[in-house]
């Protein structure tokens, strides 16, 4: 990618037999919210890690803005990470933790009225500027994560480094973090990698999505896109809530597949006539009608969210489907109900599950 921030080419990792990152392609353009997501030991917060220079490549080139950094120490990178502990020095003020980044550039620990400005401007920044006199003790959860953004943004890096910053929040703080987060990348406009498993995260955060399955990309491309058209059938099942139905099926050639007892016309290829594949059907691209495109069952759970209700139906499918429903009072236990798919909203995979 011309003008990328952040190249890697060809890198792999490896510990001992495990590999914990295979064949990793990559550019990441200047400004962008990148998200590294998947689940635990996919190789995320490892990718991180040989980014900033806390392991090294088994093979392959690292670039940042045009650079080979493969034998920079991490120090010298410019890259700064911020993690899911804050690792603040407790002995420390908020403006010393903040300001302790900038000790190792000599020049500008001796200008004190400079390390003063720059300081903050962090804090101010972060929204922390009239908490600079107390000690992390003194801070609740979320100050204390805005701290460790202040110590990352003092340091002007080229790149933010990301490892699930907010794990340790409560429900409701996580959702102001966030927004709090993209506010200040908008602002700040130096590349993010963000590493999470919250697949809520990386839908509202990222311009990118990078999604990883046992130290390989799985896909690359806008939430929208990875959303919309999932590659696999790991991404179709590790994006949603509820996750996709997906279930066994045949094609009826042309534009149709058959799941179930049920005929759905598609917008995705389905090969040969008569050939076994995997459906595909989101629980939020259902309408609660009857007609032609539908599945119908029984009505066998009915969990209510608030907003919704997700109801699970018994079909001639060989596994329960589930649907998300806005009127709860319209579905009842043990009664029948039909449930219609557009098209476009019917996923066809083959039977190794990569999208048709």
């Amino acid at each position: 990618m011309t003008g990328a921030a952040i190249e890697f080419r060809s890198v792999c990792k490896a510990y001992g037999d495990f590999q914990a990152v295979r064949d990793l392609d990559l550019a990441i353009p200047k400004r962008e919210f990148l998200v590294l997501l998947g689940p635990s030991g996919c190789g995320k917060s490892t990718i991180l890690k040989l980014l900033a220079g806390i392991e090294d490549p088994t093979s392959g080139e690292i670039f940042v803005n045009g650079s080979l950094v493969n034998y920079l120490l991490p120090r010298d990178r410019n890259v700064a990470m911020v993690f899911q502990n804050y690792a603040l020095y407790p002995h420390m003020s908020v403006a010393r933790n903040i300001a302790y980044p900038l000790k190792s550039r000599k020049g500008e620990a001796r200008n004190r009225a400079m390390v003063h400005e720059k300081v903050l401007q962090a804090a101010n920044l972060v929204e922390i500027s009239d908490q600079l006199e107390k000690r992390p003790e003194a801070l609740s959860g979320g100050q204390r994560q805005r701290v460790a953004l202040a110590r990352a943004l003092v340091r002007d890096p080229e790149v933010f480094a990301m490892d699930e910053p907010l794990s340790n929040l409560d429900a409701q703080l996580r959702d102001a973090m966030r927004q709090h987060l993209t506010a200040l990348h908008r602002r700040v406009g130096k590349v993010t990698i963000y590493v999470t498993h919250d697949q809520h995260e990386a839908m509202t955060m990222a311009d990118r999505i990078v999604v990883l399955k046992d130290g390989v990309v799985q896909q690359v491309g806008t939430p929208r896109e990875v959303f919309n058209a999932p590659t696999n059938t790991f991404v179709a099942g590790f994006l949603g809530n509820p996750k996709m139905n997906i279930g066994p099926g045949i094609s009826l050639g042309r534009d149709s597949v058959r799941i179930g007892e049920f005929d759905l016309k598609t917008n995705c290829g389905t090969g040969p006539k008569g050939a076994p594949l995997l459906v595909g059907l989101r629980p939020t691209d259902a309408r609660h009608e009857g007609g032609s495109n539908c599945i119908q069952g029984t009505v066998t759970a009915l969990e209510y969210t608030g907003a919704d209700t997700v109801v699970t139906l018994s079909t001639s499918a060989s596994v329960d489907l589930r649907f998300r429903h806005t009127n709860a009072s319209s579905c009842t236990e043990g009664k029948t109900a039909a449930f219609f798919y557009a098209a476009e909203h019917v996923h066809v995979f083959d039977q190794e599950g990569r999208r048709m």
